[in-house]
């Protein structure tokens, strides 16, 4: 073949070469990361069944406690320190499950003052400017998230109950370490991230900072491996955020109320040899 035909049919065809390669490189990394996003999208859907499930944990749990007759004796005459006693037994006994490992217990007055937290000797303050789900529970057992003084929990609430005459309630409070703990069991993070603000009955700084904007609420248990990463997201409701092989999606966190007061974020590393090395405390930039 003439020498002049040749060179160029050679340069045009390593040019095509070239760009199929590339657009074969670019529906495959679209095609991965639309796979990538179903299957966060899905994680989400069992979180929001999770925490359904949580909430029905917790129910059982006040709902039992309210009709303890230890609870009941020690309501019915102010005794306090009766209280803790019983609610240091109770706490005991349930942490030996793995859902009910970090449970509290916050028992209320009638007048929704705090009588006594299991956890802090903190009592006797006024609930009833930011505690909605303590005024619900006067119709019976209610459970969501909600935001109290100390910080925000899976909750339920149960009135207390001596024949006809309300005692008061007790709360059963769980945090999020079991969800984050299931979450981890399939290879991926979960972040709970409570909005800041000054009209918050919860505040910390501690764990504020961390992310801009929010109070970092399992920053105890989380990967912090992936905060460089996790600071620049723009956070809003169902986004899906994908930087080579880490991908996030971001969902609301809502209260009792319906009211949005943070986010969820479930974090997956697509590389499995970095996921693995994470786990050992080793970062990729």
């Amino acid at each position: 073949m003439n020498k002049k035909i040749l060179i160029p049919l050679i340069i045009v065809t390593c040019v095509l070469v070239g760009v199929l390669a590339f657009y074969r490189a670019e529906y495959e990394k679209q095609t991965q990361s639309e796979n990538i996003k179903k299957f966060l999208d899905f994680q989400t859907q069992i979180l929001n069944k999770n925490i359904e499930e949580e909430k029905l944990s917790a129910m059982t749990v006040a709902a039992l406690l309210a009709q303890n007759e230890h609870i009941k004796k020690c309501m019915s005459e102010s005794n306090r320190d009766k209280c803790l006693q019983a609610l240091a037994g109770f706490t005991r006994t349930l942490s030996k499950v793995p859902i009910y490992k970090n449970v509290k217990f916050h028992l209320h007055t009638p007048e929704m003052k705090s009588f006594a937290r299991s956890w802090i000797p903190m009592r006797g303050d006024d609930l009833t400017s930011f505690r909605y789900m303590l005024a619900e529970a006067k119709n019976g057992v209610t459970a969501g998230i909600e935001v109290g003084r100390g910080g925000v929990f899976i909750r339920s609430v149960a009135p207390i109950f001596n024949e006809q005459k309300q005692l008061g309630s007790i709360e059963a409070l769980l945090d999020f370490k079991h969800l984050s703990d299931f979450f981890s069991q399939q290879g991926l993070d979960l972040f709970v991230l409570l909005d800041v603000g000054g009209d918050l009955p919860y505040q910390n700084s501690s764990d504020e900072g961390i992310i801009e904007g929010f109070h970092f609420v399992n920053k105890d248990y989380a990967n912090l491996n992936v905060l460089p990463i996790l600071k620049n997201i723009e956070f809003k409701s169902g986004a899906f955020y994908m930087t080579g092989s880490h991908a996030f999606t971001v969902q609301p966190m809502n209260d009792a109320q319906g009211k949005r007061i943070g986010y969820f974020v479930i974090y997956f590393n697509s590389d499995l040899k970095e996921r693995n090395l994470a786990k050992l405390g080793v970062w990729f930039d």
